[in-house]
């Protein structure tokens, strides 16, 4: 997702490529593992060799990941044309030769340099390192795959939880706009147009897929007719600030976030108020991160508010899988209010 959830990793039916290598998370990735693989070694039955070993055979070892990787990264685009099997096979190939060539090159390298430094002929020495590294690959390769698997359920459980949510919206909403709609028919025609147009907007606004960004005006739109529908219901019970001009223009925000909240602050905040009140929405960006706050007046004694945890659960699982702890949903009142504030790192669409 754009500044986005990065897509590490092309998935298609037959199952999950190998990444490009060309991401610098992933590079230090690759360094730890060498580290850990040296120093696992150098912990071996003959005992640890020594500090100046390892600061030889971590610098050696380094650099021939790093040449290995770089090879992977400039081969990316040949990957894609095997299946997704033979892709991994390739690219463990690939490290094997990157291996060899280092490795030729290293003994050459130490014998005009250092003559006597290495005790193995030259055919003994790149059968050790190779070795070596395809088995280091082979662990690391399956790490990945599992990881993608892994992502990809979580992905999967978060689309299904949106859809729930969706559907959540979709039986009382409806017959509540419905019958609205039909009592301004006769009326007030044109109002009556407008709410359909409304409600057929909010709707294809929440068949969007849970992980696709959309940019901060639309999200508002739909927030803006969701109220709008509310309030011919409502009528003057339910009044409305919004506070979002300090928004920066260009952010994107994953969709269908708002409107939950919005429920639940006209559910337990207004509709649960014989006298209504005002709901407001306040956004505002703080350190390159997008702030925005619902706030609504506190439901009365003996009203019950259970509805508000699911919702809030489903954002945050949400947030949390499309921006790690970059992202958060949290709740807070004062003696007359309830706010729900959603904090989102300030990224930009790139697909336009």
């Amino acid at each position: 997702m754009n500044e986005r959830v990065e897509k590490e990793f092309t998935d298609r039916p037959a199952g999950v490529y190998p990444p490009t290598f060309c991401n610098w998370r992933l590079l230090l990735a690759v360094m730890v593992i060498t580290e850990v693989s040296v120093v696992l070694v150098g912990l071996g039955p003959g005992g640890f060799p020594g500090w100046r070993w390892l600061l030889t055979a971590s610098i050696y070892a380094q650099w021939m990941a790093l040449f290995c990787a770089a090879g992977l990264c400039v081969s990316s685009g040949w990957t894609r044309r095997f299946s997704t099997d033979g892709a991994w096979v390739f690219s463990w190939l690939i490290v094997l030769f990157l291996a060899m060539i280092f490795s030729f090159a290293a003994w050459l390298a130490a014998g005009i340099s250092s003559p006597g430094l290495l005790q193995d002929d030259i055919g003994m020495f790149v059968f050790k390192n190779v070795f070596a590294v395809g088995l280091v690959a082979l662990v690391f390769f399956r790490y990945l795959v599992i990881r993608a698997h892994w992502k990809a359920e979580l992905l999967a459980q978060a689309e299904a939880r949106v859809q729930a949510l969706q559907a959540r919206i979709q039986p009382h909403f409806l017959f509540n706009s419905l019958n609205t709609i039909a009592s301004l028919v006769h009326d007030d025609p044109d109002n009556a147009e407008a709410a359909t147009l409304d409600l057929a907007d909010i709707f294809r606004g929440s068949m969007r897929r849970a992980d696709q960004l959309i940019s901060r005006e639309d999200e508002l739109k739909l927030a803006r007719q969701y109220l709008e529908m509310e309030k011919r219901r409502l009528g003057d019970r339910l009044q409305i600030e919004w506070r979002v001009d300090d928004l920066p223009p260009g952010a994107a925000v994953l969709p269908l976030m708002l409107q939950p909240l919005l429920e639940n602050a006209v559910a337990h905040g207004i509709q649960a108020r014989p006298e209504g009140g005002t709901l407001s929405v306040y956004g505002r960006e703080e350190n390159d991160r997008v702030v925005i706050t619902i706030g609504n007046p506190l439901a009365p004694e003996g009203v019950s508010t259970r509805g508000h945890g699911m919702a809030i659960r489903n954002i945050r699982e949400r947030l949390a899988l499309a921006w790690g702890s970059r992202a958060d949903l949290f709740t807070n009142r004062d003696s007359e209010r309830f706010y729900a504030v959603m904090v989102v790192p300030h990224v930009e669409r790139t697909d336009r």
